[in-house]
């Protein structure tokens, strides 16, 4: 054991100078307080002891110089990720109207069955077609036409609630998927976004139009409702109370029931 207090000086060891012992990985050197030279075996002793030392630092090191790395990498991959989503999102969006796209609508009303049959819960799709909307484009041009879609997504998603999936399935066609949405309830929603669109004045240069729509409503209230057992038989069921409001004056909304006539490709 040592025993005389140590001074750290800057400067290096000559190997015969015995009075002082060099601090491994620096210019620094120890010497005894008191001037004395160290033996050997308190050399040998001090050297492991400062080689100690530059061995944790350097672990400390490494670890600092780890956990920056990791938290770079956390970093990258947590903008790759947004960006991912970001990318994601703009590839499901219609780009006139920013509503979602057909094929996103399509998905998401196979989970939304998926989810229904597994834990008993009612969802509802509304299929909406703009009534005479030919006309619009032939007396005022597919520049106004766009305008007018683009607005009509405006309402959809204004009238929507923040779970409730809006989207434009083709045209001036528009459908808008209900989770947790019993069809009797349906009804009261596509009212309401009936009566907006039909209050609704899209300014059109120095005057402004108003479009009507038709609506159909179609869902599962159960499991054990109506055999329903597809996306497309859930829309085909929609479009034809899509059909029949159509059929009873359009501007109107209807449910489907067993008795609803076939759709028909033109509406």
């Amino acid at each position: 054991m040592l025993s005389t207090r140590l001074k750290l000086e800057s400067g290096t060891a000559a190997d015969e100078d015995r009075s002082t012992v060099p601090v491994s990985g620096s210019n620094l050197v120890v010497r005894a307080s008191d001037g004395r030279s160290f033996s050997e075996n308190e050399r040998e002793f001090l050297r492991e002891v400062f080689d100690l030392i530059r061995l944790s630092e350097e672990s400390d090191a490494r670890l600092r110089a780890f956990e920056d790395r990791v938290a770079r990498l956390e970093s990258e991959n947590l903008d790759l990720l947004m960006q991912n989503r970001t990318l994601s999102e703009i590839s499901a969006r219609d780009t006139l109207t920013g509503l979602y796209n057909r094929w996103y609508v399509m998905e998401k009303i196979d989970s939304e069955m998926n989810r229904a049959l597994r834990h008993g819960a009612p969802m509802s799709v509304l299929m909406l077609d703009l009534d005479h909307f030919k006309n619009v484009n032939d007396s005022f041009g597919h520049s106004v036409g766009d305008q007018v879609l683009k607005n009509v997504g405006q309402v959809l998603r204004e009238s929507c609630r923040v779970y409730d999936v809006p989207g434009r399935y083709g045209g001036e066609e528009f459908c808008i998927v209900l989770p947790e949405t019993r069809v009797g309830n349906t009804s009261a929603v596509a009212e309401r976004i009936r009566s907006r669109l039909a209050q609704t004045k899209i300014p059109i240069g120095n005057t402004s139009l108003t479009v009507t729509a038709s609506i159909g409503v179609a869902g599962m209230d159960s499991v054990s409702d109506e055999g329903v057992v597809s996306a497309a038989a859930l829309l085909d069921r929609a479009d034809r109370a899509l059909y029949s409001a159509k059929h009873h004056g359009r501007n109107r909304v209807e449910l489907w029931l067993p008795e609803s006539p076939p759709s028909s490709t033109s509406h």
